[in-house]
């Protein structure tokens, strides 16, 4: 008799490669057919997860056709099956698997189209905090050093070679799509998701300090973008836009 957790790691390499010989001998219901049972079960799997991928990535699945899809998602699905109980958080990793996968090759807006689906998804899902105003920069001492602003935990990105915003609003269906650098932030804001087009210097600015990065060396990054970059008035408008939800002081040593 096998171990829990050896029967249950045979148990998943059954369901993703189809192989549940070994296994039969642990199926002991009465007239079972052990076979039978787990390709039920193997099955379902399958057909819920892949149901689940359409639900977040509905334009990739239209615009790449949805028996291509349903092809790449079973691919994905064996590969990289879910990691965690937790259904809504499985799809993270389908836009870098369509970039890798040999049949997109002559098709990467779909991985492109793929990773601003699961930005918008994951926005969703994603925790809301309360923003903070301007006026918590005036309650810092003049010797704090740098700082790091905290943003929205639900603040995303992304970035493709094509105007995709238009195309996944549903509003752009122009063949060929035209090639245009995109630039896209998305936030949560209740049940919906609010949409930005910042320009480069601007979403360089956001995306630095969403990754970390402290106050002084984002500025520099917006800089490298466009020297005429105004980092006071840029600073206001991220605090406007409610992006914001707290300020942390680094140590000055």
């Amino acid at each position: 008799m096998r171990n829990l957790a050896a029967l249950q790691a045979e148990m998943t390499a059954a369901i993703l490669d189809g192989d549940g010989a070994s296994l039969v001998p642990e199926i002991t219901a009465p007239g079972a057919d052990a076979v039978g049972r787990l390709g039920i079960y193997r099955n379902n799997t399958f057909l819920s997860l892949s149901n689940h991928l359409k639900a977040v990535f509905p334009v990739t699945a239209r615009i790449g056709d949805e028996r291509f899809f349903a092809y790449a998602a079973h691919e994905f699905i064996r590969s990289a099956p879910p990691r965690e109980p937790r259904l809504a958080t499985y799809g993270g990793g389908f836009a870098g698997f369509l970039a890798s996968f040999p049949p997109c090759r002559g098709t990467q807006i779909l991985p492109e189209m793929a990773a601003l689906e699961w930005a918008a998804h994951s926005a969703l899902i994603s925790r809301e905090e309360p923003p903070v105003t301007a006026a918590v920069l005036s309650g810092l001492a003049q010797d704090s050093g740098e700082i790091r602003l905290v943003l929205q935990p639900s603040l995303r990105f992304a970035v493709s070679r094509w105007p995709l915003l238009a195309l996944w609003q549903g509003t752009n269906f122009e063949t060929p799509l035209p090639r245009k650098i995109s630039r896209v932030g998305l936030v949560r804001a209740g049940d919906r998701i609010r949409i930005f087009e910042p320009p480069p210097a601007r979403f360089a600015f956001w995306r630095a300090i969403a990754r970390g990065a402290p106050l002084d060396r984002a500025v520099a990054r917006a800089l490298a973008r466009e020297p005429s970059f105004d980092p006071i008035n840029e600073l206001f408008a991220l605090f406007g836009a409610g992006l914001v939800t707290g300020v942390d002081p680094l140590d000055p040593r």
